[in-house]
């Protein structure tokens, strides 16, 4: 146990003394020069930011309210499913053809609504998919649903001047 005792004072005897504080030299902190975030930057990032907030939001409206191919889809079908003349006037130029998917061919509006109400009040007509339209606006169409004297699906097709239907055709499909 002597030993053990002796070897932990030599040990401790051994060492260098430590220095004085005086002795120590500290080393300064290293910082960039100019350290911190530039103001042009931060001002930047928020004009880009606004920026991209625009135009998402220019990007994003227009497509919330319908086209007009689109308006002209969903009116067709509710006149179809209503039947109501007025409807049709609205929407229908007075020399228009309508072509039924049995190859039927109807011309002018008097006679449009003529066929919508020989349809009867039991037909329903409902649109089911997205309205597809050309770049021009011209030809316009869409999935739809009937019922009434039949059921089934089918696929309507508009043609567009002035703002109103020219033509319809309609196909059904399996």
């Amino acid at each position: 146990m002597d030993t053990l005792q002796d070897a932990t004072k030599n040990s401790s005897a051994s060492k260098t003394p430590a220095k004085s504080p005086a002795a120590v030299k500290t080393i300064p902190q290293a910082e960039p020069e100019g350290s911190g975030t530039p103001m042009w930057l931060v001002v930047a990032l928020m004009v880009m930011t606004a920026a991209f907030a625009v135009l998402a939001i220019l990007t994003i409206v227009p497509r919330l309210r319908p086209t007009e191919p689109v308006r002209l889809m969903d009116q067709a079908v509710a006149a179809w499913d209503s039947g109501a003349p007025a409807d049709f006037s609205a929407l229908y130029a007075r020399d228009a053809v309508v072509v039924h998917a049995d190859g039927t061919k109807v011309t002018g509006l008097g006679a449009i609504v003529a066929d919508a109400k020989a349809a009867g009040k039991a037909f329903t007509m409902t649109r089911t998919g997205d309205v597809s339209a050309t770049n021009s606006g011209t030809y316009a169409s869409a999935v739809y649903r009937y019922s009434g004297a039949g059921r089934g699906t089918g696929l309507l097709v508009l043609q567009i001047e002035g703002g109103k239907i020219t033509q319809q055709w309609s196909y059904d499909l399996p």
